[in-house]
């Protein structure tokens, strides 16, 4: 029987409270006394309610859906839609807006040829298998072989 790998062996999460990472918890934390010492200097009566409310978008926007945090999702999603509204109104402020930032609108129109071009250069591919056993023997381990494997039977 061959075992699994977890795809993240080597990364350690730390829970804090209800499965939020101590991290998250400590950088909401942190950004709600800021919040809170620079409100109530400006606004002593709103610092408490906007310290709450900065500490809840801080766990909510840090946390992680497929590797990547909700608010570099939210970053991503807008400079998608600012580049597709400059190719499609280049004239438009917001089309002007991207050149002022100097996005590449080139990115919006995907070129087949260029996505699904053959790799370039001298390339070498080791086709070999490699298994590791649940239950490690002197002879079992990581084993790699010159051609796949048509039986794996061991006892």
């Amino acid at each position: 029987m061959a075992a699994d790998f977890k795809s993240h062996v080597l990364l350690r999460d730390e829970k804090g409270v209800f499965g939020i990472p101590f991290k998250r918890l400590l950088l909401a934390g942190v950004g709600g006394g800021l919040t809170y010492s620079l409100f109530s200097l400006a606004v002593p009566g709103w610092s408490i309610p906007v310290a709450v409310v900065t500490g809840i978008a801080i766990v909510v926007l840090t946390g992680p859906r497929g590797g990547i945090s909700l608010w570099n999702r939210l970053v991503y999603r807008l400079r998608g839609t600012l580049l597709l509204i400059a190719v499609r109104f280049p004239r438009s402020p917001i089309g002007r807006l991207t050149e002022a930032l100097e996005l590449p609108t080139d990115l919006v129109r995907l070129d087949g040829a260029r996505v699904f071009a053959p790799p370039t250069g001298d390339l070498e591919i080791d086709l070999r298998e490699w298994i590791t056993f649940a239950h490690a023997r002197e002879e079992d381990g990581l084993v790699f072989v010159d051609e796949p494997l048509k039986e794996v039977i061991r006892e």
